[in-house]
């Protein structure tokens, strides 16, 4: 397992820079925990949050994860140096969804909303392997 740094809810002023208030998570508990507290403020917003996940000990060694995590939905992408691959959810929707990361509007595709136990699932699957999760895992696919 490794130490989770994800970016939430950061002050207006925030840079980025060495210093800034990340959420360090290092188990499960809190982890989920997390979650449940996104997607309660996501309830009660024009539009579910998205999050930005990346390995503490090494934020530029691993992939990174974006994470939309709404009230009862939400979405998973991973993007390594080498691939990029998404959750997948009705391949048949088209267009795109709105979440909003600190402020920022980001569209995500709307196939690629699923449920929320499949985001924990996600989530907790790059907590466990320590950034990378394996190529057949089955929540997520290629996308290109």
């Amino acid at each position: 397992m490794a130490t989770l740094e994800i970016w939430y809810d950061q002050k207006p002023d925030n840079d980025f820079g060495a210093g800034d208030p990340s959420i360090l998570v290092t188990t499960h508990e809190e982890l989920a925990a997390f979650i449940d507290r996104v997607s309660e403020r996501s309830a009660a917003q024009p539009c579910p949050s998205l999050v930005e996940v990346s390995i503490a000990e090494d934020p530029y060694g691993f992939p990174t994860v974006y994470a939309g995590i709404g009230s009862d939905q939400g979405y998973v992408r991973i993007s390594g140096v080498d691939d990029l691959r998404a959750t997948q959810g009705d391949l048949d929707a088209t267009g795109d969804l709105v979440y909003d990361f600190q402020g920022h509007e980001t569209l995500v595709p709307a196939s690629y909303e699923v449920p929320l136990d499949t985001v924990r699932s996600v989530l907790a699957a790059y907590l466990d392997h320590g950034g990378l999760i394996p190529a057949d895992f089955p929540h997520l696919a290629s996308v290109g």
